[in-house]
């Protein structure tokens, strides 16, 4: 009977171990593992710890400057862009204020060979008072001079006609004159800086 107790003892299952202890094992067997390989990677020596570093660091300033040199050529760029458009706002407002002056010099001009028409005829015309005359002609001729300061000229009508700056009002036949040839000025004409101002009136031949 004891024997048979025994045998009933053997066959009995093996006690297990609490959970919380198994715990405690695992996480000892894991340390012990992690220690380890602690122990055979070796620590990596201050130097080379350093030269990473420094490598890491070069790159992002390189990157960074990669940014600042993009911004730069934007800026530049722009401000180019911003220098040639008042360059040509400023020769657009020389050409208009140049345009706008030597519109106003015509004007002025036009209105002033009317007189210059008359000083000249009243030089034509016979004078007893030979100080009159000579009063006239001066004033002409400082008006003259104010033109020609303003660069208005008097147009050449001592030739062949040209349309581009003669007006023929009248055909003759005239001996000793070629068809076309001017032979007589009815109203001189004037140009301001190569511009006919007004074309001369002339009568030619036939």
């Amino acid at each position: 009977m004891t024997q048979n107790k025994s045998e009933e003892t053997e066959k009995k299952e093996p006690v297990q171990e609490p959970e919380e202890v198994k715990e405690e094992k695992t996480a000892e067997a894991a340390e012990q593992e992690e220690l380890e390989e602690k122990t055979e990677q070796p620590e990596e020596k201050p130097d080379k710890k350093e030269a990473k570093h420094k490598s890491a660091k070069k790159d992002k300033a390189a990157e960074k400057l990669k940014v600042l040199e993009a911004e730069k050529e934007e800026y530049l760029s722009a401000l180019k862009r911003e220098r040639a458009d008042f360059e040509n706002y400023k020769k657009r407002n020389a050409s208009l204020a140049a345009a706008s002056f030597q519109n106003g010099v015509a004007d002025t001009v036009m209105v002033l060979l009317p007189i210059l028409d008359n000083f000249e005829r009243a030089l034509m015309a016979d004078c007893a008072d030979k100080a009159f005359s000579e009063g006239v002609e001066m004033i002409m001729r400082q008006l003259k001079d104010a033109m020609s300061n303003l660069g208005v000229e008097e147009i050449a009508a001592d030739g062949q006609f040209d349309p581009e700056v003669h007006n023929a009002v009248m055909q003759v036949e005239e001996e000793g004159f070629e068809s076309n040839q001017i032979v007589e000025v009815l109203q001189k004409g004037y140009s301001l800086n190569g511009k006919v101002l007004r074309h001369s009136m002339v009568k030619v031949a036939k």
